[in-house]
């Protein structure tokens, strides 16, 4: 018994490592150990053949009943703005506190997605922006022989550009209309359908996206949208586009039970910038709406390509509904607003690829380099030009009523499939204010560039 004591006494580090490295010397022991527990550190791994693919990771059993991948996406964004202090409507312009330039990390995402027991799709995917983590894609989906149902926290389906992912987009930025007026993303239930000439898909979703406010009663928003290719040829790089989408939205609100059972509507915020998040400046939606009760969003989609050449083009309509009995409701002339937009673009591959439209999805894929930098070629190069217009001139504010063009000429870069560099040469031309061209209304236009560099894995 001494002798033992003894021995523990003496040499307590020896002893504990002789412990910590028993499991490790033996491992069979280990799971042994807790064999029957249903311990899941612990639990047994199959012994199904898998496969491994390295370039975007993915793991898959032999037959491909369950999968798992990681990807993720890192975008770096420079801009410089030309005359900051009569280019935008932002009101640290008016007073000459806007920055000229700047340099920000636009995102970085990092996700897991997987199939599980051959039906089960699944997705986690976190966004790391500024310095806040939100979620991106975070929702499990059952797949059907046609479709799949999901439910969790992803897009609500609305537009050609807005369901086109960041990492497809030709410019920087998306289109100033779709940028202002689309949907977020939000908690929901969605049906689409999986077939190869058309798309189509349904949903409800919540209100305030996954933060918790139990204040509030979160507002709902019913949203469809369908498109196909009236032509499509891949052998002979061919392609067309329609579509619609169509968004219901009713705003989350609280109750004031003080005067009364009145709503509080949570304030609309409708905004685009500069073409670049870069440097700020709210060319459209720099005071978010009040008293909104409800919103419709509607959108024309259509599309076109032959070889290199392609364009796209949608028009977007937005009708707000504001509540006249609401308890702070100020101007009783405004019931109603509606702001509405298009763009219409263009692009040319230098170097002979083409945009990889996808019309199972309506949207756009990873475009295919014919000559990478890593097999001796010079990549692929882009080149592009934009129009678009927002107007946002119906504002219960008739100091906040607000119109913008925005002029774009782009050049990219793709020296791999999964790199691009993206160089944008921006002209923006805004007014805020009342009509007329008196004290009231202030005009603005100037110059903006921008370059992005971007890769995903």
């Amino acid at each position: 018994m001494s002798d033992s004591k003894t021995t523990w006494g003496a040499a307590p580090a020896l002893a504990i490592a002789a412990v910590l490295a028993a499991p490790l010397a033996h491992a069979d022991t280990g799971a042994q150990r807790f064999a029957g527990l249903d311990y899941e550190p612990m639990m047994d791994v199959s012994d199904d053949p898998v496969r491994t693919r390295v370039n975007k990771f993915r793991v898959e059993t032999e037959d491909g009943k369950h999968r798992f991948g990681i990807r993720g996406r890192l975008m770096t964004d420079y801009a410089f703005v030309q005359d900051p202090f009569t280019s935008t409507d932002d009101e640290d312009a008016d007073d000459g506190d806007l920055a000229r330039y700047g340099t920000i990390i636009r995102r970085a995402r990092l996700g897991a997605l997987g199939v599980m027991y051959d039906n089960w799709e699944w997705q986690l995917e976190v966004d790391f922006r500024d310095d806040e983590v939100r979620f991106a894609n975070a929702y499990m989906a059952y797949l059907f022989d046609n479709g799949r149902l999901a439910v969790g926290h992803f897009k609500e389906p609305f537009s050609l550009e807005s369901s086109t992912s960041s990492r497809r987009i030709s410019f920087i930025e998306r289109a100033a209309p779709v940028d202002a007026y689309r949907p977020s993303r939000q908690i929901g239930l969605m049906y689409e359908t999986l077939v190869p000439d058309y798309y189509a898909a349904i949903g409800a979703f919540g209100g305030d996206g996954v933060a918790r406010d139990r204040d509030v009663t979160e507002g709902y928003s019913l949203a469809a949208r369908a498109s196909f290719a009236p032509v499509f040829d891949a052998e002979q790089d061919l392609w067309s586009h329609l579509g619609v989408s169509a968004n219901y939205r009713a705003n989350a609100h609280e109750w004031d039970r003080s005067g009364g059972d009145q709503k509080e509507y949570e304030s609309v915020r409708m905004r685009t910038r500069l073409g670049t998040r870069a440097v700020d400046g709210r060319m459209i939606g720099e005071n978010d709406m009040e008293n909104v009760k409800d919103f419709t969003t509607v959108a024309l989609e259509g599309g076109f390509g032959v070889g290199p050449f392609s364009v796209q083009g949608e028009y977007i309509r937005q009708d707000l509904n504001r509540d006249s009995n609401s308890e702070d409701f100020v101007d009783e002339d405004v019931t109603s607003m509606t702001s509405e937009g298009y763009y219409v673009q263009t692009s040319y591959f230098l170097t002979g690829e083409t945009r990889n439209y996808r019309p199972f999805s309506g949207d756009f894929g990873a475009t295919r380099i014919q000559s990478p930098l890593s097999a001796g070629g010079r990549g692929a190069w882009e080149v592009l030009a934009r129009f678009a217009t927002a107007d946002s001139y119906e504002h219960h504010n008739r100091e906040d009523r607000q119109k913008l063009d925005h002029y774009t000429l782009g050049l990219n870069w793709y020296p791999e499939d999964d790199i691009v560099l993206k160089l944008n040469v921006m002209y923006v031309d805004a007014q805020r204010g009342e009509d007329g061209f008196g004290d009231g209304r202030k005009d603005w236009d100037s110059m903006v560039y921008a370059a992005r560099f971007q890769f995903e894995f």
